[in-house]
């Protein structure tokens, strides 16, 4: 899968669009056992042959590695206890990284996590880019400024904490939403209509299929929206058009490179405030913890992840250190945790 014939899929081309995953496992993983398991992986999904895991000392140097534009669909890498699998999302969605990792010699690894059924779209491609289009002039996505003084780096910075319980996906956009208002208002800005795009799937597949099967709802002006309002909102959306063309056409490789040129250029305000990513409660004996890390694209280059493991709920921030450092986007996870935690004890007590 080289660059040359990936499809224009993506709305932002700057990025390498890699999601991972990180397992912490009882016993270090066996590299050997994990090759074997690759191999048979390659050859039943019918992908190149993968390369061989890599090894490192360090977990945040591997997952820095993994994370690196690569063509592959799969990399995979081990740090002590620590199992890492970072795929590009054309070839592998949030959930079927849970497949994978079954596949690996770890199964069971499921999720309870439900699609969104058949939902309508919003239209074809010129509509939702037109849509997108009037949204920068009248009403741009609330920004989540970064720390003043970062140092440019490349790569991303990646950030996790593990909260006690069950959280809902509307929970944690609530949460999310009043965390970037609260942000904001510190350094004497208004959040005005932060929109939130949030990764779903329209059903699990069944027989363990591999794939980008995911969708993508949005909502705007979450700031506005209670938990209730939230969780009423998501199950009301449609579902969003990719911004580009998926049925070939004799014009189709000109108006895609006009598409990639267009959205390269307006990626960092066509985009959501943050996106949403919840793996939603997994059932994996064999693991110990479950870390996601979303993909990082348009707007603010921010995105949340969640997965759950009995009874515990791992969420994660991951930005691009050109714009964030580690202080700063911790800082913006424990504001959300707190609020997180807040809503969680009032619903208790309801």
């Amino acid at each position: 899968m080289n660059d040359s014939n990936r499809p224009a899929w993506v709305a932002d081309p700057r990025i390498g669009w890699r999601i991972l995953l990180t397992a912490e496992l009882p016993a270090p993983a066996d590299p050997a056992a994990l090759t074997v398991h690759l191999a048979k992986l390659a050859s039943d999904q019918r992908w190149p042959a993968l390369p061989a895991p890599r090894a490192d000392d360090s977990l945040d140097r591997l997952q820095a590695a993994l994370l690196a534009p690569h063509a592959e669909p799969l990399l995979v890498g081990v740090s002590g206890r620590h199992l890492v699998l970072s795929a590009h999302h054309s070839a592998v969605d949030g959930l079927s990284l849970l497949t994978v990792l079954g596949r690996l010699g770890l199964a069971p690894v499921t999720s309870a996590a439900r699609g969104v059924g058949d939902r309508t779209t919003t239209g074809g491609v010129a509509r939702t880019v037109g849509r997108r289009l009037g949204e920068v002039a009248f009403r741009p996505p609330a920004a989540v400024t970064p720390p003043s003084g970062p140092v440019p780096e490349a790569g991303d910075v990646l950030v996790e904490s593990t909260v006690r319980g069950s959280h809902r996906t509307a929970a944690i956009v609530a949460a999310a939403a009043r965390a970037v208002v609260d942000h904001e208002a510190a350094r004497g800005r208004a959040a005005r209509h932060v929109a939130v795009a949030v990764g779903a799937v329209r059903e699990q597949k069944g027989g363990g299929a591999i794939g980008d099967h995911s969708v993508l709802l949005r909502l705007r002006d979450v700031e506005r929206l209670d938990t209730d309002g939230i969780a009423a909102a998501l199950a009301q959306a449609p579902v969003q058009t990719p911004p580009v063309s998926t049925e070939p056409r004799p014009w189709t490789p000109l108006t895609a490179r006009a598409t990639r040129t267009g959205l390269r250029l307006l990626a960092p305000r066509l985009g959501s405030t943050l996106l949403v990513s919840h793996l939603g409660e997994v059932t994996a004996p064999h693991v110990d913890r479950l870390v996601f890390h979303p993909v990082t694209a348009g707007g603010s280059g921010i995105s949340l992840g969640a997965v759950g493991l009995r009874g515990d709920t791992v969420l994660t921030l991951r930005a691009r250190a050109a714009s964030w450092n580690d202080d700063g986007l911790e800082q913006l996870l424990e504001a959300i945790i707190s609020l997180l935690r807040e809503e969680s004890g009032a619903s208790d007590g309801q």
